[in-house]
């Protein structure tokens, strides 16, 4: 017996890379939410995924914006002179379509709703997508079983996945939700450590400024999670544009540290405030 074929291929599973095991207070859940089977799950608040349900649609691959998943791939699917041709057995995301629609310029797809009524949601949340991108939505049609050229290159389709990492999702703009940062300065100690954790350069410090870039946003929560007193958020809304937010050089008078402040002339720097002693010996 050949050696390889003893080895077991490796299970789908969750990898380091999710946010729930990098983060203590993360309360990312896409891929739960969005599995159709069940197969991921949220235990002691890691995700868990149970192999035994997992079928491979790969919908949790375009929705995880850590790309955690790990030992999955996208179906293959076959496609031929802009139309998608299949499978449809499996329940799809709708970031999935958008991705062909952008890498193969897919622009119909010849699915039967009625035998497969589980691409409908997805297919409705796409057209509605390039409705609002200014761009006409897929149409359904039937492949003609009549002779001749056309129908001998259908019959040949080409085989092909979409790239499901979150760099390549976040290049052809195919997340179906917008999100919004936002950043309560009442409660922002200006630590940084958003702008450190968020890998999308949604938030962005500088000695005169920080910057929330919504347009970068994926989603993740990873901000939230590591904020010390709650002032990011996370909200799913409309886009808006870039929000400049000026910073001031101060220095306390208490403890005698330099730190940036939200407004000028501001005496006291928030550790000193949140505490009736100096917390560093001044």
């Amino acid at each position: 017996m050949n050696l390889f074929d003893m080895i077991a291929p490796a299970q789908p599973c969750v990898g380091a890379r999710c946010a729930r095991k990098r983060l203590p207070r993360s309360r990312c859940d896409y891929c739960v939410t969005r599995c159709p089977t069940g197969a991921l799950a949220l235990h002691h608040h890691d995700v868990i995924l149970a192999s035994d349900r997992c079928t491979g649609c790969g919908i949790c691959l375009f929705v995880c914006p850590a790309d955690a998943l790990e030992y999955l791939s996208p179906l293959m699917r076959r496609h031929r002179d802009g139309v998608l041709l299949g499978p449809f057995t499996l329940p799809v995301a709708a970031e999935e379509l958008m991705l062909w629609h952008t890498h193969y310029a897919i622009r119909a797809v010849a699915v039967d709703l009625t035998q497969n009524p589980h691409w409908l949601r997805p297919l409705a949340e796409l057209n509605l997508w390039l409705q609002r991108r200014g761009e006409p939505g897929w149409q359904c049609v039937t492949v003609s079983p009549e002779a001749g050229e056309a129908r001998r290159r259908l019959l040949r389709p080409e085989g092909a996945r979409v790239p499901h990492d979150a760099a390549g999702r976040r290049a052809a703009e195919a997340f179906s939700t917008a999100y919004r940062i936002t950043l309560d300065a009442t409660r922002c100690l200006l630590c940084g450590a958003c702008g450190r954790v968020c890998a999308r350069g949604a938030i962005r410090f500088s000695e005169p400024s920080v910057t929330l870039d919504s347009s970068r946003c994926d989603g993740c929560g990873d901000c939230a999670a590591v904020c010390p007193v709650e002032a990011a958020e996370v909200v799913a809304g409309e886009a808006v544009p870039p929000v400049r937010m000026a910073l001031y050089p101060a220095r306390c008078e208490r403890c005698g540290e330099p730190w940036r402040a939200w407004q000028p002339g501001e005496k006291h720097c928030p550790v000193c405030r949140r505490h009736a002693f100096s917390m560093r010996g001044g």
